[in-house]
């Protein structure tokens, strides 16, 4: 049974959940789908549908995540390997379930509610209010409606509170807290020698044979992708800012639009001096340091200078700037301090104030009231924000009229000329290559190996402009012959029976290291002793070594009585034979020091398995039937085959 169920079997609410699990089943275990076009929907969770729109939307969101995180190394191939297609069936499946759960168990949203937890976004607030029209804009700028976002979110507090179901059993004791800090923070040091293909090289000795041999069988890796050669043309759009041209209207109807982009809000520019107290030091830590800080408030309060009082006694990392924290608006410190701080005239200093952090004495240099800058204070970023939107407009025009002409037969040369811009031919580029001039672009990629030579593309918008192209030329995949590439297979030849020699050489000496001196071993075959230095069980690599994940689980395992790593690890071509120097504890003090952190960690931890775990529970007893051809008709770039999902009957 689940592991988190049983820790917690005689709670209440696991009763609770496990009656309301039997009866359920007892129903749904009565029949599949009966009837219906499987084509219409993306999946079917028991009795729900989801439509192949909300499919789009979440995978849509995945990609874009992982866009940003992997900015131009994101390709189709990358999301196929992270399986974003998968990845964004499952999140939808999982959340299915647990509304499911949330209705079956009769939890539901009231309107106030969800009225209060839209209201606590801080995307809709402006000066730390919720307010209703800047909601709307909000939702507006994103092509959301008032009715579908309210219906999400209803959806996402009925998740959140089958979750807070299941994570309000889950609690972690001070020994588990303890096993995990060891777990993580003990280290391990190791004493290795690396046996590097380069020193095997020279006794390698290749016939035509081998070569002829190893290029038979790896002739794959040696395959040369699809290319296309093309002409284009980038209308990029700063070269149209001179044919942009602006009325005193145009400026103030941008104005008027953004006015809210130039509300200032009511800010401070303040000092302090910090003495810190942890929240849970003991009460006489906490009124020693209090006396402390009120020796030194005295000294404010008898005119002393702050700036040089704050360089003297606060333990902030601003106190080098004489307590300077800059100009700053409410939301952006801790309640009391910033209560303290909108509360306090220009020039005038504060009594002790108490935060998370400790103690300050906080001094306001200067105080500015909310307000709506003025048109002339903003007319020339105005002026050179329409200037960009306008040029782009004229590019994406350009662009358009010309790609149409092309299609027609006229030259890219020809219409380039009369555009005051270039052609530029770059050299043949396959999938994931850069293009020379665009840079990577798998959008102008796409486009060129889908289509045939001598075909003009559609208009594709990339970060530089517009680009119009015309393909020249269809490179096929191939393998190039051996008289072609016999360098590289040469090379690649003479690296694997390298190899193989210093994993046989290794081999050899792995018993005699386990019955020998690692240093009168090592001297006996010219090898060199090296040491990793005190690494940690997270991750897979080794300082000094590499990435090495078996030999790192191993390393844990060694003592000062079996010493040796039993194997021989393969590391970058090189062969390793490794042995425990020393094992280092993890240190106690930064222990006690972090402790109500790694509690709070451990318990975070301890509530995401557990519902991961019953989430994989429900799961496992659901009717879940996904549409594979559908799934398969989504492409690894976010985009569906032949303009959407495929129909079946």
């Amino acid at each position: 049974m689940l592991k988190f169920i049983r820790r917690n079997a005689e709670a209440a609410w696991v009763k609770f959940m496990f009656v309301a699990i039997v009866i359920v089943f007892v129903f749904w275990g009565m029949g599949g789908i009966v009837g219906g076009e499987k084509a219409e929907v993306a999946a079917r969770v028991n009795a729900d549908p989801i439509d192949p729109a909300e499919y789009y939307r979440a995978y849509d969101s995945l990609v874009r995540v992982y866009q940003n995180m992997y900015k131009d190394n994101f390709k189709p191939e990358v999301a196929k390997a992270l399986d974003l297609k998968g990845r964004a069936m499952d999140q939808l499946i999982r959340g299915t379930l647990m509304r499911q759960e949330a209705q079956r168990i009769g939890l539901s949203v009231s309107e106030a509610e969800l009225r209060d937890a839209i209201a606590a976004m801080p995307s809709f607030q402006r000066r730390g209010r919720f307010e209703r029209d800047f909601y709307v804009q909000v939702l507006r700028a994103n092509d959301l409606t008032p009715g579908d976002f309210e219906d999400a979110e209803r959806q996402e507090l009925l998740v959140s509170k089958v979750q807070d179901l299941i994570i309000s059993g889950v609690h972690v004791s001070d020994a588990e807290v303890h096993d995990r800090y060891v777990y993580d923070n003990e280290k391990v040091n190791l004493r290795f020698v690396k046996l590097d293909v380069p020193e095997f090289l020279s006794q390698v000795n290749l016939a035509d044979a081998d070569v002829q041999a190893y290029y038979d069988k790896h002739q794959e890796s040696f395959r040369e992708p699809e290319r296309v050669r093309l002409e284009y043309v980038l209308y990029a759009p700063e070269q149209f800012a001179d044919k942009v041209k602006l009325t005193d209207e145009d400026i103030q109807g941008y104005y008027d639009d953004h006015k809210f982009d130039y509300e200032k809000p009511e800010e401070v520019h303040a000092r302090h001096i910090l003495f810190k107290v942890a929240p849970d030091a003991s009460p006489e830590l906490k009124a020693e340091v209090r006396k402390h800080a009120e020796e030194v408030l005295a000294k404010v309060k008898a005119g002393e200078d702050f700036a040089a009082l704050a360089k003297q006694y606060s333990e902030d990392a601003s106190a080098g700037d004489g307590g300077d924290l800059g100009s700053f608006a409410r939301g952006k410190m801790v309640k009391p301090f910033e209560d303290a701080a909108f509360a306090l005239a220009p020039g005038a200093t504060s009594d002790l104030v108490e935060s998370p952090f400790g103690f300050h004495i906080i001094k306001v240099d200067a105080k500015q009231e909310a307000r709506t800058q003025a048109l002339d204070e903003v007319r020339a970023d105005i002026v050179a924000a329409l200037t960009k939107d306008k040029s782009r407009d004229l590019a994406r025009t350009q662009a358009e009229g010309d790609q149409t002409k092309a299609v027609a037969g006229e030259t890219l040369a020809n219409l380039a000329q009369a555009d005051g811009l270039s052609v530029a031919t770059p050299a043949p580029f396959a999938r994931g290559e850069a293009i020379t001039g665009i840079g990577m672009n798998p959008d102008v990629t796409k486009a060129a190996l889908a289509a045939n030579a001598g075909d003009v593309g559609a208009v594709i918008d990339s970060p530089k402009g517009y680009v119009v192209f015309r393909v020249g030329e269809k490179l096929p995949s191939h393998v190039p012959p051996l008289a072609e590439i016999r360098e590289r297979v040469e090379q690649a030849a003479r690296n694997e029976q390298a190899e193989a020699l210093a994993k046989k050489k290794a081999d050899e000496l792995l018993p005699e290291l386990q019955k020998s001196d690692t240093d009168k071993l090592a001297a006996a075959n010219n090898l060199k002793v090296e040491e990793s230095g005190p690494f940690a069980r997270t991750g897979t690599y080794i300082p000094n070594i590499g990435n090495a994940p078996e030999l790192k689980k191993a390393a844990f395992d060694l003592t000062a009585d079996k010493p040796v790593a039993p194997a021989v690890y393969s590391v970058s071509g090189a062969s390793v034979l490794a042995v425990f120097k020393e094992r280092i504890p993890a240190d106690e003090d930064q222990f006690k020091a972090q402790k109500s952190d790694l509690a709070r960690q451990a318990l975070d931890r301890g509530r995401g398995q557990a519902v991961e775990e019953f989430t994989n529970y429900l799961k496992a007893r659901a009717n879940i039937d996904v549409n594979q051809d559908f799934l398969a008709a989504v492409q690894d770039s976010g985009h569906m085959l032949d303009g959407g999902p495929r129909r079946h009957r």
